[in-house]
């Protein structure tokens, strides 16, 4: 464990690997504009087609 202004924590964890869990589609085209992954970390991220995007429904 580290030490950190006198709280013990948890070491971080390095981002190593991920897995694509759900397709990111367009609201109203249904077009895939990206991919959510899940990192080794625990972290849920998005990964963009061809940049950030609203209205967006995860499938």
């Amino acid at each position: 464990m580290d030490q950190k202004n006198g709280v013990k924590t948890m070491p971080r964890q390095k981002r190593l690997e991920a897995k694509a869990i759900k397709r990111i589609l367009d609201a109203k085209t249904r077009e895939i504009v990206g991919w959510l992954y899940e990192w080794n970390t625990g972290e849920i991220l998005p990964r963009w087609k061809d940049g950030r995007r609203e209205n967006v429904i995860y499938e």
